[in-house]
């Protein structure tokens, strides 16, 4: 299928503001960011889910997709459990 330069270059355009739109309003100053990522998953993963699932009750990542939380993304999900501890720890430490 051969692809509209002008429509491709409008979605690209859409899908950019959409990231950094929620990118900025995730790390704003108001807020707290548990409620900001709640309301963020609440309005963009089901526009996912309709993508990549096409509607379907389940989505099964293609072929060099990892399913991460739900999410269909081109790499292995991320090990945060050092993160989650290290912070953790470098939290209380600030405390003393």
């Amino acid at each position: 299928m051969r692809t509209n330069p002008k429509d491709y270059t409008d979605l690209r355009t859409l899908l950019d503001s959409l990231e950094i739109g929620a990118l900025r309003y995730f790390l704003g100053q108001k807020g707290s960011q548990s409620d900001k990522l709640r309301y963020l998953q609440d309005k963009l993963k089901p526009i996912a889910d309709e993508l990549w699932g096409q509607g379907a009750p389940s989505i099964d990542c293609p072929p060099g997709y990892y399913s991460c939380d739900g999410m269909c993304v081109p790499y292995p999900c991320p090990d945060l459990s050092n993160t989650i501890a290290t912070a953790s720890t470098q939290t209380a430490k600030k405390k003393r």
